[in-house]
C-alpha cells in the first residue's frame, strides 16, 4: 500500500494514468530515466521486477545534449519517461514530441509539494535569503531538487504510484520497494544530521548553484557561487570578488565538481591556501543504479563535514 503521506499526489497520479494500457510485448514496461540520481530510485522501486534505462552519461550535459541513435531508440521505445525539468534537461520537450510522442513523461517540477528554492539572484550576492525560500515559479527555479532527502522520499512515492498505476499487477512489489527505500532515506538523513551537527558555518564557495538542497536542509550558510548556472557565465568583477573573500581568509573551502570548470577554481583561489574538496550533484563516475543516489548523497556529506571541519 502507498504511504499515506502520498495519497494526494498518488491519487493525481492514477488519475492521470487510467488510460495508459501499452506494455511491452514480453510483459515487462521500457521505462526511461533521464540523469544518474533520478534512475537509482527508479531502479531502486523497480528492484525485482526490471531496469530501467538511464539515457544520459557522464560525458553528456543534462543543459545541453545531443542524442546519440542509441539513446534516442531508448525514448522511441519507452513507455514511461523520468525526468526533472526544461531548466535542468533542456533539450527534453523537443525530444519527447519527436522521439515519444507515446509514453508517458513524469516531469517532477510538475509535484508543487516538492520543497523548492530559487537560484541566486545576482552574482555579489551572498546574502542567506537571496534565494528566495518556498515554492518559487518559473525559469529561476533551482532545479536540483532530488538534493533534497525529503524530496527524494515524495519521488520515491510518486514514481511507485505512477508504476503501479501503469503496472498493477507488480504494485505490490513497487510498493514494498518504495517503503524500502523511504527507510533508507530517512535514516540517510539521521546519520548526516549528527554528521553536519559539528560543521562550523564558515564561508564556502561553490562551482554553481547546485547544493543549496543541502546546505538549506542542514542549515548550512549560503554557498558563495562561481556560477549562478551552467548558462551564465560569472564576471570579471565578481570572480575577483571571491578572489578578495579568500585572500582575506574568511573563505574556508572552495568546492569543485567533476563536470565544472576548474581553471576557474584555480583562478578564485589564486595564490592563497583554501582547502578544496568535490561535490557531485549527478554521481559522475559512479556505477549507475539503485545505490547511486545513496553512495553519491554520503559522498557530498562527507566533503561537507570534512573540507568545512578542516580535516580534508
Amino acid at each position: 500500500m502507498i504511504h499515506k503521506r502520498f495519497i494526494p499526489l498518488c491519487a493525481a497520479l492514477l488519475m492521470a494514468l487510467t488510460a495508459a494500457s501499452a506494455r511491452a510485448s514480453d510483459g515487462r514496461l521500457d521505462v526511461v530515466v533521464s540523469i544518474k540520481p533520478i534512475h537509482a530510485l527508479v531502479a531502486g522501486v523497480m528492484q525485482g521486477v526490471g531496469t530501467p534505462h538511464l539515457l544520459l552519461n557522464d560525458q553528456q550535459s543534462p543543459h545541453h545534449f545531443a542524442l546519440k541513435p542509441s539513446q534516442a531508440r531508448l525514448l522511441q521505445q519507452a513507455e514511461l519517461v523520468f525526468w526533472v525539468d526544461p531548466s535542468l534537461e533542456t533539450p527534453m520537450p523537443a525530444l519527447l514530441a519527436s522521439l515519444a510522442p507515446h509514453a508517458i513523461d513524469i516531469r517532477f517540477m510538475a509535484d508543487q509539494d516538492l520543497v523548492r528554492y530559487q537560484n541566486k539572484i545576482s552574482d555579489d550576492s551572498d546574502d542567506d535569503h537571496d534565494d528566495h525560500e518556498g515554492n518559487g515559479r518559473g525559469h529561476m527555479v533551482n532545479p536540483h531538487i532530488w538534493l533534497d532527502l525529503e524530496n527524494a522520499r515524495r519521488m520515491v512515492w510518486s514514481i511507485a504510484a505512477t508504476l503501479s498505476a501503469v503496472d498493477p499487477q507488480h504494485a505490490g512489489a513497487y510498493a514494498s520497494n518504495a517503503a524500502k527505500l523511504d527507510k533508507r532515506l530517512v535514516d540517510l538523513h539521521e546519520v548526516a544530521k549528527r554528521q553536519f551537527a559539528s560543521i562550523q558555518r564558515n564561508k564556502f564557495i561553490v562551482q554553481h548553484d547546485a547544493f543549496i538542497y543541502v546546505e538549506r536542509q542542514f542549515k548550512l550558510p549560503r554557498g558563495l557561487v562561481i556560477a549562478r548556472d551552467h548558462d551564465t557565465p560569472p564576471g570579471t568583477a565578481h570572480i575577483q570578488h571571491l578572489r578578495d573573500l579568500v585572500a582575506a581568509g574568511v573563505v574556508s573551502c572552495i568546492f569543485n565538481e567533476p563536470q565544472g570548470a576548474g581553471h576557474q577554481i584555480d583562478i578564485v583561489a589564486g595564490a592563497s591556501f583554501v582547502r578544496r574538496a568535490t561535490l557531485d550533484a549527478v554521481g559522475v563516475g559512479l556505477p549507475a543504479g539503485p545505490d547511486l543516489y545513496f553512495d553519491m548523497m554520503r559522498a557530498n556529506y562527507a566533503a561537507f563535514a570534512e573540507c568545512l571541519a578542516g580535516t580534508h
